[in-house]
């Protein structure tokens, strides 16, 4: 059974919820140091709420207020969100918020929160560690912007920084398009073989969920669950992250069982993680040290021609080509073809790019 999932007591005195959160404190700090590692966008501020029952000041929107806007049935309550970002218990006292991470992105200006998610961290799992992403929010006038996005590169970060195994994100159907979104762009080393576990009861949700999207976004939710397939049973690779469980699966020790949202994993690779080259990687990194041999000997470029000086000069092959496209761009006519020029802009790193 995992920290965060163990059955809990009577309710606390005032001491007792005291000592708690020096604990919680003492928890989020560790992770705070990590975040000082992560630089986000220019105009935002990374932080980790470490005592995030302490209200803002008037006239900003704190991580309580960013938070409360999340609805996930009967389970997510004022009261509920309270005791979580306290770490303390949830109001059915049966999951314990101790080991919880509160997490925003604020505009550098008006300290107001941009997005917010909390997650909680599993450390006694025979499959290893793992951080469950519980809530995760945006302000709706900031959505479609990539924040969020933003946000969830830094929490990847952080799950890292903290050697955890894999990152549990629990979503409900609204919220699936975006996180299979997400899924779809990770490397093959970085998803797990069944990623996507859901309940039989959330079909018929998943399915309506398109009726209120527009043509674009119902055409691209549709192709991400064809891609993403969900079952209803974790895999082998993943079923040592849910514990020995007890009757019927239903997807604990974590906060939402598989019949409320839909659980997907991804894998945490470790900074020192580097996958293996594919062959067209390879075939391209062969193609790099070839290209650098060519510049430095270069008779080994196909044939020669003589100069007006008599002198021996390299003809043929890319060398030459690059040559005569820097003379084009020099003189104004562009040089390279449309795809070439093209491909050296998308390089340039959008700060907000996922």
């Amino acid at each position: 059974m995992g920290v965060c999932s163990s059955t809990v007591g009577p309710e606390l005195t005032p001491a007792e919820v005291q000592a708690r959160r020096k604990e919680t404190v003492k928890f989020r700090e560790k992770y705070a140091e990590r975040a000082k590692k992560i630089t986000p966008p220019p105009n935002c501020l990374l932080c980790v709420e470490v005592e995030p029952w302490i209200a803002a000041p008037e006239g900003v929107r704190g991580v309580d207020d960013a938070l409360a806007t999340f609805q996930r049935g009967s389970h997510t309550s004022t009261k509920e969100i309270n005791m979580a970002l306290s770490g303390m218990v949830s109001v059915d006292n049966k999951y314990d918020y101790k080991k919880s991470v509160v997490l925003s992105l604020k505009d550098k200006s008006t300290k107001d929160v941009i997005t917010a998610a909390l997650m909680c961290e599993h450390d006694n799992l025979p499959g290893g560690k793992v951080l469950e992403l519980i809530w995760f929010v945006t302000q709706r006038k900031m959505e479609d912007k990539k924040y969020g996005s933003v946000l969830f590169r830094c929490i990847r970060d952080l799950a890292k920084q903290g050697d955890a195994k894999a990152l549990l994100i629990t979503s409900t159907p609204q919220a699936t398009g975006f996180w299979l979104k997400h899924l779809s762009n990770l490397k093959d080393s970085e998803k797990f073989t069944t990623p996507v576990i859901r309940g039989k009861k959330l079909d018929s949700k998943m399915s309506s969920v398109p009726k209120n999207l527009n043509e674009r976004r119902s055409l691209h939710f549709k192709e991400l669950t064809r891609i993403n397939p969900s079952v209803k049973q974790p895999g082998a690779d993943v079923r040592p992250f849910y514990g020995v469980q007890s009757g019927g699966f239903t997807g604990k020790p974590y906060r939402y069982n598989v019949n409320s949202c839909s659980h997907i994993w991804l894998k945490v690779l470790s900074h020192n993680s580097k996958p293996l080259l594919s062959s067209s990687s390879a075939s391209k990194a062969s193609n790099s040290g070839s290209n650098k041999s060519i510049k430095s000997n270069p008779s080994s470029l196909r044939g020669e021609r003589r100069s007006g000086d008599g002198k021996k000069v390299a003809t043929g092959g890319r060398a030459e080509r690059r040559s005569r496209e820097i003379k084009k761009e020099k003189s104004g006519g562009g040089g390279g073809s449309p795809k070439r020029r093209n491909k050296s802009r998308d390089k340039v790193e959008n700060p907000l790019t996922p």
